[in-house]
């Protein structure tokens, strides 16, 4: 029974294995002003394509500490990069300040709405992943990503059920920018988001091929 045993977890395990998989995701947008005169970030101008990548594991996540209708999942910090026009890719401070997980939060029925949000909590996008640029206010600017949808456009929390690319179709709200505290400095105007994986066939964006659709 003991050899039967082991085999069974291992077979287990695999399938585990087998079923987690990397996930990308891509926010795509362009400048729609510029505040900063100052930095690396005085060389942003109106216009710009706006590019934001990250990867996650499908299988690691946390459910919504408050019961909405929300699941967490932590991205791989060290693989952010932010491009903004000339300037990139700006990567996210690691590790963020005071231990903080940024996470790619799912909205399914929350209650009556669907989108995401990128945050360094569960619940809200009132915590936001700081950049590693030093800020004029706070010591970082920081990056807010926040999409809301009609209800019907998400089946479940599920990340791997969300494959596919969103863009104004069933848009209800959009709050997209690079902050600086409670500033916005830097608005941009959301274009599309796409999260890439498993058998669904869409295109990783590149910044050449972004910049291409404001030409």
């Amino acid at each position: 029974m003991k050899p039967l045993l082991v085999m069974i977890t291992a077979l287990t395990l695999l399938a585990s294995v087998a079923y987690a998989e990397t996930i990308t995701v891509e926010f795509i947008g362009m400048v729609e002003y510029n505040q900063v005169n100052q930095g690396i970030f005085a060389d942003v101008n109106s216009g710009d394509a706006v590019l934001a990548t990250f990867t996650l594991d499908s299988e690691i996540w946390e459910p919504s500490p408050g019961g909405y209708g929300v699941r967490g999942y932590p991205i791989d910090q060290s693989s952010f990069e932010l491009t903004i026009g000339s300037v990139g890719p700006v990567p996210l401070v690691s590790p963020q300040p005071d231990g903080e997980i940024t996470y790619f939060n799912i909205r399914n029925a929350d209650p009556v709405a669907d989108g995401f949000f990128i945050s360094n909590q569960l619940d809200w996008d009132n915590l936001l992943p700081k950049l590693d640029v030093e800020g004029g206010i706070d010591p970082y600017f920081s990056f807010i990503w926040s999409v809301g949808y009609t209800e019907d456009t998400f089946s479940s929390l599920d990340i791997v059920d969300a494959i596919g690319s969103y863009d104004y179709t069933g848009l209800t709200s959009f709050y997209t920018a690079v902050k600086d505290a409670w500033a916005d400095p830097i608005g941009l105007e959301f274009v599309q988001t796409n999260i890439i994986g498993g058998p669904v066939a869409i295109e990783s964006m590149s910044m050449g091929s972004v910049k291409a659709l404001f030409r």
